[in-house]
């Protein structure tokens, strides 16, 4: 049994991908009988609905930064440090390497207790938040991450991509690629028969820069301007949530019938639109995995997306999907899959086998491997 205390800025109320990684393996390991804790921020003061494994580090304020719900702790490091000392770890997993994940690992080092870190995204790619020029702050970012990579004694990773950057920046850290599980409502979920006729579209994910979904809405003008068979989903939450119906309703003129914008759906509702959806579209060309790529997969839902890190791995031609490399190769290939249910029929059968893989067990088990191995080693220094 080991005991893992987990370290991230971003916890619930936030929507994101890195919440449900956690809470998926959360859940694994607690299943296999380890005890886990998550230390956050505190975002609510105490409206916060809690399980008992969660532990928040108080905020002496709080506030919304597009959309998002922030927290400032006070004394975060010494807070955290008292928090570890109660817990008494065997390992501390940070999923960031900004704010309370440098506090994690100061932590680690005062306590001597070993230290990991997810690779979750490519962080200079995000500088576009940061209120200065991003010639200044793109730099910055990359050579404060890669520092934190050298310091750790072992980084998850959730693509090749990922892996192959951090060797090429000679990072001599023990590195993993372990993908984010997803959750067991969609391992579970098998295809159902469509009801409504049109066919139907899916985007599942924040609505922010970043995931580029305004290329998606450009792709399906072109695909409605010449087809009225096409209905596009996209479910999300974000900052540019108005501005994406703007764009959609005023600039390209589609009609809400067949545009449909839905926010905040829980996982079973989310299981549902991934069932009920022919296809999943994806464009953010920042992303390391993509959860929602498996996800989608799992529900029998296959994938057209734009060329990124993320979906490299997952995505294999013909046979759950296409990775496309511009938008117009999206909209050929869309069209391909919708006039041919065989083809249709073929990509399904071989998404959810592909989804299947990325249960919780499986990735569940390969993360204490690491764990253990981590530990192990840190014992022999």
């Amino acid at each position: 049994m080991l005991k893992i205390a987990i370290v991230t800025n971003n916890y619930t109320p936030y929507c994101a991908g890195v919440v449900s990684s956690i809470n998926s393996f959360v859940l694994e390991l607690q299943k296999r009988g380890h005890i886990v804790h998550i230390i956050t921020l505190d975002f609510l003061g105490d409206k916060h609905n809690d399980p008992e494994h969660v532990i928040r580090i108080p905020s002496i304020t709080r506030f919304m930064y597009k959309k998002n719900h922030m927290g400032v702790p006070w004394k975060k490091t010494q807070k955290l440090i008292h928090i570890l000392k109660k817990l008494q770890p065997d390992i501390i997993h940070t999923q960031h390497p900004f704010f309370i994940g440098q506090s994690a690992l100061k932590a680690a080092r005062k306590l001597d207790i070993p230290i990991i870190f997810t690779y979750h995204t490519i962080y200079e790619q995000y500088a576009h938040y940061l209120p200065l020029p991003e010639y200044i702050t793109k730099p910055i970012i990359k050579k404060i991450v890669l520092s934190f990579c050298k310091k750790i004694d072992g980084i998850i990773v959730p693509s090749n991509a990922i892996k192959h950057y951090l060797y090429e920046k000679n990072i001599e850290t023990k590195i993993v690629k372990i993908p984010s599980s997803i959750l067991p409502i969609f391992a579970s979920q098998q295809k159902i028969t469509k009801k409504n006729k049109l066919f139907t579209l899916l985007t599942v994910g924040r609505f922010v820069p970043e995931k580029n979904m305004p290329l998606l809405l450009d792709i399906f003008k072109t695909l409605y301007t010449n087809d009225k068979q096409y209905r596009f989903i996209l479910a999300g939450c974000g900052c540019d949530g108005n501005k994406l119906k703007r764009y959609a309703y005023d600039k390209l003129s589609l009609s809400p019938e067949h545009v449909t914008f839905t926010y905040k759906k829980n996982k079973s509702e989310l299981a549902q639109l991934y069932q009920n959806a022919d296809l999943f579209l994806f464009s953010s060309t920042s992303d390391t995995q993509g959860l929602v790529l498996a996800e989608a997969m799992a529900c029998g839902c296959p994938v057209v997306s734009i060329d990124g890190p993320g979906q490299r791995d997952i995505i294999k031609n013909g046979m759950n999907g296409f990775l496309c490399h511009e938008s117009q190769e999206m909209i050929t290939k869309i069209k391909n899959i919708s006039q041919n249910p065989k083809l249709l029929e073929n990509l399904r059968s071989h998404a959810c086998k592909t989804g299947q893989t990325y249960t919780p067990s499986n990735m569940g088990h390969k993360l204490i491997a690491f764990y253990n191995e981590i530990v192990e080693l840190y014992k022999k220094r």
